[in-house]
């Protein structure tokens, strides 16, 4: 998803992209975040692509997207998503208890825009996770012309704040190698318990995406509260 204008391509790219193995594999990626929103009642994916997020519980999940090719087709498919975008959500304040979104804020070029608009929709303690690429392999980062910036923990531990988040958590992503092979030749499930061992374990070894990292943020029940992030 771009932000406030859509790219001509991006829906093409997404219908050319991510068939077969690839799509099935996404689905796994998708169940091992959604694990951390079971139980939340309403929650919105921003710039969902090819939909693998939502999928997981299209009766809580809904899906904001910028390119109308994308929110008719997975209309189709059952999927609650609405056309919108990241510096206009088109939700009511405090509608959601969760937020989502996946490599979408290094397209963005106002991100803090976008940060305060999660703030803005998200209900006193809600949660959210949005991943982002880091500077750590700039070669890659540049391969996608419509990148604006990659994001270190420094960076959205600020963004964070000055969207008014004062509870958050900047975290690498765990080093899933060989985790489409195990698709592959064992299924969905074993993926998801190696990609569940990997989060918890091996990241104890220093084994870490250092490309890519996740900025996680709570939204406090009252204006005053201020709580220790969890373990």
């Amino acid at each position: 998803m771009s932000e406030e204008v859509s790219n001509p391509s991006y829906g093409d790219y997404i219908f050319r992209t991510g068939g077969g193995i690839i799509g099935e594999y996404e689905l796994v990626f998708g169940a091992f975040f959604y694990q951390r929103f079971k139980g939340r009642f309403r929650v919105v994916d921003i710039g969902p692509g090819r939909c693998w997020f939502p999928k997981q519980n299209p009766q809580a999940i809904l899906a904001v997207d910028n390119s109308p090719e994308l929110v008719e087709h997975f209309s189709r498919q059952g999927i609650d998503i609405r056309l919108g975008d990241a510096y206009n959500l088109g939700l009511a304040d405090n509608y959601v208890d969760g937020v989502f979104s996946c490599w979408l804020f290094e397209h963005l070029a106002d991100p803090l825009r976008a940060m305060k608009e999660i703030y803005r929709v998200m209900q006193p303690g809600g949660y959210g996770a949005i991943i982002v690429p880091t500077p750590n392999n700039m070669n890659k980062f540049h391969e996608d012309y419509t990148h604006v910036r990659p994001y270190t923990a420094t960076s959205l531990k600020q963004l964070a704040e000055d969207a008014g988040f004062a509870k958050h958590r900047e975290t690498l992503l765990a080093y899933w190698i060989g985790a489409m092979k195990i698709f592959k030749y064992l299924g969905p499930s074993v993926t998801l318990w190696y990609r569940n061992f990997a989060d918890r374990f091996r990241r104890k070894l220093g084994l870490q995406n250092r490309d890519n990292i996740m900025l996680e943020v709570w939204k406090p029940l009252s204006s005053d509260a201020r709580r220790n992030i969890p373990s």
